[in-house]
């Protein structure tokens, strides 16, 4: 009995280790590579690659790894891999979406962050993927419904308001518009010359 539970004890601890070499392999990959540092990227990035395993992990991370070489269909067929051997995770179908939003394919973006959104109620990039997926397919009300939650969940994100408020003036609700303007401004002065205009613009009666 002992030995059956070192044996496991060692088995977990392996694939533990295997797990966390994985995720910093592709770190280090990652900055390596968005500091042009593509032959360190590639020694960090080729181990995930050549790697055989089809574990969650090795899936999910080959599908980051193809989408930053660009390689949409490899990477939307890793991480589809990784969604079928644990479905119950929300980060594969958040990562599967961004893909599809990349190819343009938004229905298929929508659908993977809506299941997301179903797995984990506070995922707050996946309503505001959501919501620009919206905007593509001129669903203005329920680009707003997701914009608002989004706020609800981090009411410091002014890129939220700001995008809620062009949406509020598209739709001729001018007073919300003005007032996610002036939010918007409130939290990052970035936002200042641009959308002191706009208000200017919603007081003169002008969309």
């Amino acid at each position: 009995m002992k030995s059956f539970t070192l044996i496991m004890f060692l088995f977990t601890a392996f694939f533990t280790i295997n797990a966390q070499t994985i995720k910093e392999n592709f770190e280090a990959g990652k900055k390596a590579f968005f500091s042009d540092n593509f032959e360190e990227a590639y020694k960090n990035f080729n181990p995930i690659l050549q790697s055989e395993a089809e574990d969650f992990e090795t899936s999910f991370y080959k599908g980051l790894v193809y989408e930053i070489y660009f390689d949409f269909d490899k990477a939307i067929s890793m991480l589809t891999n990784a969604i079928l051997s644990r479905p119950e995770e929300s980060e594969p179908y958040f990562r599967r979406g961004v893909i599809y939003d990349k190819k343009e394919m938004y229905k298929e973006a929508i659908n993977d962050y809506s299941i997301a959104i179903k797995l984990n109620k506070n995922f707050k990039d996946a309503y505001f993927n959501r919501a620009t997926d919206y905007i593509e397919q001129k669903d203005i009300s329920n680009a707003i419904k997701d914009l608002t939650k989004v706020i609800k969940l981090d009411p410091k994100d002014d890129i939220a308001y700001y995008t809620r408020g062009k949406l509020f003036k598209e739709k001729g609700e001018l007073k919300k518009a003005e007032q996610d303007f002036k939010k918007a401004i409130s939290i990052d002065k970035i936002w200042k010359n641009e959308l002191e205009k706009e208000i200017e613009s919603l007081k003169s009666g002008k969309k």
